[in-house]
C-alpha cells in the first residue's frame, strides 16, 4: 500500500512538472509571436533625387504624424501617414507641391536595436493639389533603406535614414537616392539652442 503511494506520488509529481514544462513553453511562443512594437513619429522632412536627371530630377517632402509596428523577432514592420506633400521639379524651378493623404510603408529590419537596415516598399496615393483628386496619380517606391533610430523595449522612434531604389510616378520609372531626418530631434535641436541663448542672456544681465 505505502508502495502504490509513493508510486502514485511519483508519477504526479512528474506529470505536473511536465505540464508546467509545456505551459511555460506555449507562453514562451506566444511572446515571440505577439511581441511587437510600436513605431512612432511627429513627421519627417526628405530630400532626394531620380536619375537619369531630366525635367523633375529634384524632391522634396514632408510627412506629418506617422505611426505603426515592428515584430521584434523578425524585424518585419510598417508604417502610415495621413499627410505627406510631395514636389517633384528641376534644379531651377520648383512646382507647388502636392498633397497625399494614403502613405504606407513596409520594411523588413534586418539589424536590430538603434541602427536599421533592410528592404522596404512605399505606395503613396489619393493625391491633391489645387483642390483636385487625381484618382489615377501615384508613386511607388522598391529599394533599401538604413539609418539611425531610438529603440526602447516598446518604441521604435527614427532619427535620420538613407533610401535608394527605382520609384514609379504615374507609370514612369527612375532610381531614386534620398535621405529624411525626423522632426523630433530637428525640435530638441532647437529647444537646445533656445535654452542655450536664454542661459547667455541671463549671465550676461
Amino acid at each position: 500500500m505505502v508502495f502504490r503511494c509513493a508510486m502514485f506520488f511519483v508519477i504526479l509529481t512528474v506529470g505536473m512538472h511536465a505540464h508546467a514544462r509545456a505551459d511555460d513553453s506555449d507562453v514562451r511562443i506566444a511572446r515571440e509571436i505577439y511581441d511587437f512594437s510600436a513605431n512612432f513619429s511627429l513627421g519627417n522632412i526628405g530630400i532626394g533625387g531620380v536619375f537619369p536627371v531630366g525635367d523633375n530630377s529634384l524632391e522634396t517632402s514632408a510627412t506629418l504624424l506617422s505611426f505603426g509596428t515592428e515584430h521584434n523577432r523578425t524585424g518585419l514592420g510598417v508604417w502610415f501617414s495621413p499627410l505627406s506633400v510631395l514636389s517633384w521639379s528641376h534644379w531651377d524651378n520648383h512646382d507647388d507641391g502636392h498633397l497625399s493623404f494614403i502613405n504606407l510603408h513596409v520594411y523588413w529590419n534586418v539589424l536590430s536595436r538603434e541602427l536599421f537596415f533592410g528592404p522596404f516598399v512605399s505606395a503613396n496615393y489619393f493625391f491633391v493639389d489645387h483642390d483636385m483628386f487625381h484618382w489615377d496619380r501615384y508613386m511607388l517606391t522598391v529599394g533599401l533603406q538604413g539609418g539611425i533610430r531610438l529603440e526602447t523595449e516598446r518604441w521604435n522612434l527614427p532619427f535620420f535614414s538613407v533610401e535608394t531604389g527605382f520609384r514609379l510616378i504615374d507609370g514612369n520609372g527612375n532610381f531614386f537616392v534620398g535621405t529624411k531626418i525626423d522632426l523630433l530631434p530637428l525640435l530638441l535641436w532647437r529647444l537646445g539652442l533656445w535654452f542655450a541663448m536664454a542661459d547667455d542672456v541671463y549671465f550676461f544681465w
